[in-house]
């Protein structure tokens, strides 16, 4: 993750969304208000969100209910009372965290400073997990990952399926050797958890999402889900007051990969940094893309971004950037919140360097793929399927992710799945048909799940091929030129990665 440090101050989904305007602090699920105790029974049954009983008690004046794509703005506070998040912002201090909801998701909007691949500090937001400031060494601006359980429960963990096995430093060991392709392996089936970033939120299809989002800013924001509903309808909370919260509770979407972020003044916010991810699984296909769709050995999430520092100036002095008047021009590119020798896992620090590895530099032991049934084998306990990389750009840069060694295996655009036959061009001029690509394109707010197939590269010749004793690093880089640069023109500063094809295990007859 970006080193975090700090820097002066330069100022101050269904048809039952349901919204809720709160203080930052008011005290929800109220038993500080209320005087009930906590662990009660009284206050467990928060847990099912009984906001009259529990809002009238902290002394909230309204509730606001609305629907996905039409959801009603958080609403202020009844007259003459005043939140302690209020309260606290008027006298230039910031208030604690809240008491935490059972199966309720925190999100803090916070601001503060982050250190970039060259050293130079530049002002962010993001979705945090705890309230920090400004002046804050270590700001909370992205959540750490977090899993919505189809039996209610929220669990922090960044692999999923939880209780999976760990792959070591985010490599799967094979089941063994596959005798009838040498030098390659079987692949243990639904064996291994995968790995993801920071901004990652996990839900089990089933699961009931539940957020409770807190603007500790200066203006108005907004926490979105994009394309979570019926006709890619959005359940949003609806603009949040300075020192205000909401609260927005959706059935969980369908299995696939979504963003969230706050559109207000598209795409400044965003590109601020108030975005993240949302993968949704099925738990009882927990290592496939989609019940009935492609296997994988395990997946990796690719969250890129570009960081417009000029943007970020402007809005730490308290301006308010428009966008078509100050054109983007981003001087940084992050792929998982990383850049360059930190995305390559190639620093002195040996944490971010394991962090790199384990959830973004793809690598496995090579294997047979046929993209006709990624599920082949029939070997009890293996699978000759590839890893899923689900590729997503909450940015403004159209990025042109390019593998070196092996192509990818396209298999869905916005959870949308590509036909493998009758294939058609769209509006936009896109080849809609599921094809091996050398190069896949990313529009801002796309999303991809491509096959990578961790398979024996096909300008392998034997005699080369046979004598590898060591592991065959594989660059991964994007065609779109300027993103591999940092501050104008430091080369590779952006984003970067590699993928790693693991040697043979000695004594496994490979």
């Amino acid at each position: 993750m970006t080193e975090q440090v700090p820097e002066p101050d330069h100022g101050t989904a269904g048809a039952k969304a349901r919204v809720a305007a709160a203080g930052a602090d008011a005290g929800l699920p109220g038993a500080l208000e209320s005087g009930l105790p906590e662990g009660s029974a009284e206050t467990a049954s928060v847990g099912r969100w009984n906001f009259l009983k529990y809002g009238a008690a902290a002394g909230l004046g309204a509730l606001a209910l609305g629907g996905l794509g039409g959801a009603a703005p958080a609403q202020a506070m009844a007259a003459g009372l005043r939140s302690p998040a209020q309260s606290a912002t008027s006298t230039g201090t910031r208030p604690s965290a809240v008491v935490p909801i059972p199966g309720v998701l925190d999100l803090y909007i916070n601001e503060g400073y982050l250190k970039m691949v060259d050293d130079s500090l530049v002002y962010h937001r993001g979705f945090g997990d705890r309230p920090t400031g400004l002046r804050d060494a270590s700001p909370s601006l992205a959540v750490v990952p977090k899993v919505f359980t189809a039996d209610g429960r929220l669990v922090e963990s960044r692999t999923y399926p939880l209780g999976a096995a760990l792959p070591p430093r985010g490599t799967p060991l094979p089941f063994g050797p596959d005798p009838a392709n040498p030098g390659q392996y079987f692949i243990r089936r639904n064996h291994w958890a995968s790995y993801f970033p920071a901004r990652t939120i996990i839900a089990e299809v089933g699961s009931t999402l539940r957020f409770r989002v807190h603007n500790r800013l200066s203006k108005d924001h907004e926490f979105v889900l994009h394309d979570v509903g019926p006709s890619h309808a959005d359940a949003r909370t609806g603009p949040i007051a300075p020192g205000e919260a909401a609260l927005l509770e959706l059935p969980c979407p369908s299995a696939g990969t979504y963003i969230y972020s706050d559109p207000t003044n598209a795409p400044v916010e965003r590109t601020l940094g108030l975005f993240g991810a949302l993968v949704v699984m099925d738990p009882v296909h927990q290592w496939d893309i989609t019940a009935g769709k492609a296997s994988f050995e395990r997946q990796w999430v690719w969250i890129c971004h570009a960081v417009e520092s000029n943007w970020a100036a402007m809005e730490a002095a308290g301006g308010t950037v428009d966008p078509l008047q100050t054109k983007a021009v981003p001087r940084y590119f992050t792929l998982n919140g990383r850049s360059g020798y930190e995305s390559l896992a190639i620093t002195r620090n040996e944490a971010l360097n394991l962090a790199s590895e384990e959830e973004t530099l793809v690598s496995g032991y090579p294997r047979q793929l046929d993209v006709r049934q990624f599920g082949e084998g029939t070997t009890a306990g293996t699978l000759r399927g590839g890893q899923l990389v689900r590729l997503i750009n909450p940015g403004i840069v159209y990025h042109q992710i390019h593998f070196h060694g092996n192509h990818l295996w396209t298999v869905r655009r916005n959870n949308y799945h590509w036909p493998r036959r009758d294939g058609y061009v769209d509006e936009q001029g896109h080849v809609v048909l599921q094809q091996w690509e050398d190069v896949v394109e990313l529009e801002p707010m796309d999303r991809k799940d491509c096959i990578v197939p961790v398979k024996r590269p096909p300008d392998a010749l034997d005699p080369v091929w046979y004598a590898r004793t060591t592991d065959w690093e594989y660059p991964m880089h994007c065609h779109a030129e300027p993103s591999q640069t940092a501050a104008g023109g430091m080369y590779p500063g952006g984003l970067v990665a590699h993928w790693n094809l693991k040697a043979p295990i000695p004594g496994e007859g490979a």
